[in-house]
């Protein structure tokens, strides 16, 4: 923990610079650089995930709309999941819904970052508990985010408060979140973009409901898990956008995901 707020606090004191923001945000990171005023953004991904357990599909989508130039609503379901595992039961279905506020608490200064303040609710759509775990969790996070030059970086804690399924001992959850987005020309046509995420257990077992431990009710509750990300991305024509990104996780599960955003007015 004193390692990532260190990381967390060299993120922040980066020098200021000029530069115009990225068209989309890339990450999963949160970050103080709200759409505007009337703004929406669309987008959708293809998520493929092999692990030595066995693999996992999903098909998120996210609407996003700037109620104001400092607020913006984030709506995003989950159409499809598949679970397969190489043992056990598999599963399909429509995944979770979560939906964020996100408010800008301070516009970035020439001497200090943006920060935002967010909330977010999960509401249980699912209705496998392989794939969710029927309850609703409500996340809290701070944001900060830091531009230089072409170089935006963004940080993020927050703190998970997971509803717990008669019968589950689950605790809360603490996160941390780190990420850049590099512009590669003056014109914003190209960038690269990695992160790195963390967050806690929700229960004593490195996977619920899984391994030697034996099966819970709540399989999909969220292990304690490190993840890096590095990725691309190419804007076609104003707005639109195709990113392709590749995460590895601390349990040696491999994610790629390719997705398209379009941000209008």
């Amino acid at each position: 923990m004193r390692t990532t707020l260190r990381i967390t606090a060299a993120l922040f004191l980066l020098a200021s610079g000029g530069g115009s923001p990225l068209a989309a945000q890339l990450l999963e990171t949160e970050t103080a650089r709200p759409l505007g005023r009337g703004v929406w953004e669309v987008s959708g991904n293809f998520e493929y995930q092999v692990s030595s357990e066995g693999n996992e599909s999903a098909v998120p989508f996210a609407v996003e709309y700037g109620l104001t130039d400092r607020i913006e609503l984030l709506a995003e379901p989950v159409a499809w999941t598949a679970i397969s595992p190489k043992t056990g039961s598999h599963a399909t279905g429509v995944g979770d819904l979560e939906v964020t506020l996100t408010w800008l608490a301070r516009a970035e200064t020439a001497r200090t970052p943006a920060f935002a303040l967010a909330g977010e609710l999960k509401v249980p759509t699912a209705g496998n508990t392989l794939i969710g775990t029927g309850k609703t969790d409500a996340a809290f996070y701070l944001i900060g985010s830091r531009r230089r030059g072409r170089l935006d970086t963004h940080a993020n804690l927050s703190y998970t408060i997971v509803g717990r399924p008669a019968g589950a001992n689950l605790k809360n959850i603490f996160g941390v979140a780190l990420g850049a987005e590099l512009s590669l020309e003056e014109n914003g046509a190209n960038a690269v973009f990695g992160e790195v995420l963390g967050n806690t257990a929700s229960a004593s077992n490195p996977e619920p409901g899984t391994g030697t431990g034996g099966a819970t009710t709540t399989p999909e509750a969220p292990a304690g898990e490190v993840s890096a990300t590095v990725g691309a991305a190419h804007y076609f024509v104003n707005g639109l956008r195709a990113a392709l990104g590749l995460s590895v996780d601390n349990n040696g599960a491999v994610l790629f995901r390719p997705g398209l955003t379009y941000r209008f007015r």
